[in-house]
């Protein structure tokens, strides 16, 4: 089964977010590695949230924290979708940028760096 170009790019992209993410799981928020974000539907990206890497049943996770304590939580590496939310309803939509993907999950967007 062969999977459109634009479908291994994303896989490709969220591969290699994962090994940007393989680092050992942070103890202290403050100690995560900051990240672009625009939640409820701001127009403006601002490093407010935080990323941090985790396994969950062998699955690997990466949580994504919002400055007022809400997070929400992806699983990488999908085969057939790259990144995709690890719980709720709303379905992770995936646009690749220039050394990052813009994660959409309803009002929330997300810029996550990837290396190529």
């Amino acid at each position: 089964m062969f999977m459109p170009i634009s479908r291994v790019k994303t896989v490709s992209a969220c591969i290699a977010l994962l090994a940007l993410a393989a680092c050992e799981p942070v103890d202290d928020q403050a100690a995560a590695p900051a990240i672009e974000c625009a939640i409820n539907g701001a127009s403006a990206f601002a490093p407010d949230c935080t990323m941090e890497r985790a396994e969950d049943e062998g699955a690997s996770i990466l949580i994504v924290r919002h400055p007022d304590g809400v997070f929400r939580r992806f699983e990488l590496g999908v085969p057939g979708e790259g990144i995709i939310t690890a719980d709720g309803m709303q379905p992770a939509e995936v646009v690749r940028g220039e050394g990052m993907i813009e994660v959409r999950v309803g009002a929330d967007r997300y810029r996550l760096p990837v290396s190529e």
